[in-house]
């Protein structure tokens, strides 16, 4: 039996990907989410179990843990699929409490999640499988993106050494491309000063050149979720 924690789940394509999960029954799903009325409004009239997991602003995920039944599931699933691309601010105008905030919801809960689940699945005896929503941004660096891009490179750095510490589990940072989901929104909506290339993504809107969630979250179920056909640690959506 497979419990799959999935973070992100009322964003595009943490939608998406909760309503593979959920159609397919690979497993029992884990909603972690930080809006209640967001996640309500997406999952209210779901027929289907969800256990839900309302992320707290100060969050060690001891709790979360509680929820995985040692003696009833031998693998675990963690899909890192909760980052912001906010603000959008070139270095030098963000301010303490900007800089903060996104470093602690980008890279101190994700990495304070993966160190919770680890733990718990070393000490159970139970596979780990890390599936951790990549971007191109984490190689490419991009005017008033240092936040994303830096976030972006940090995760993919520690799993990387997640994965030389424990061979046997199962890791890969999936970059699905540019998708027409909030996040592309609000980029074509950032000034040219901040993102000198904000033309090169509306282009990526009006000639229809984005990936829909819809599409990405079935090639991650069938690539990562049903199966393992992973070959590398990097991997890229293919349309």
């Amino acid at each position: 039996m497979k419990k799959i924690l999935l973070t992100g789940a009322t964003g595009g394509l943490g939608r998406c990907i909760a309503s593979e999960i959920i159609e397919s029954e690979i497993g029992d799903l884990v909603c972690i989410y930080r809006n209640q009325e967001k996640f309500d409004k997406i999952f209210e009239k779901s027929s289907h179990k969800i256990e839900k997991y309302h992320l707290a602003q100060k969050d060690d995920f001891s709790n979360l843990v509680k929820l995985i039944d040692a003696n009833k599931y031998d693998r675990i699933i963690l899909i890192l699929n909760a980052f912001s691309i906010l603000p959008i601010k070139r270095i030098g105008s963000l301010s303490t409490d900007e800089i903060l905030q996104a470093i602690s919801g980008n890279v101190i809960q994700n990495f304070l999640l993966l160190n919770r689940v680890t733990e718990y699945c070393q000490k159970n005896s139970i596979g780990l499988r890390i599936i951790n929503i990549d971007s191109g941004a984490a190689d490419f660096p991009l005017t008033g993106w240092g936040n994303y891009c830096a976030s972006k490179a940090f995760i993919n750095s520690m799993l990387s050494v997640a994965a030389l510490e424990n061979p046997d589990y199962q890791i890969v940072s999936f970059d699905p491309g540019v998708m027409d989901t909030d996040m592309q929104t609000a980029i074509r909506a950032v000034d040219r000063d901040i993102f000198d290339q904000v033309e090169t993504f509306v282009g990526y809107k009006t000639e229809g050149r984005l990936n829909t969630p819809d599409d990405v979250a079935k090639q991650i179920k069938e690539r990562y979720l049903s199966d393992w056909l992973a070959k590398n640690m990097r991997e890229k959506y293919e349309p």
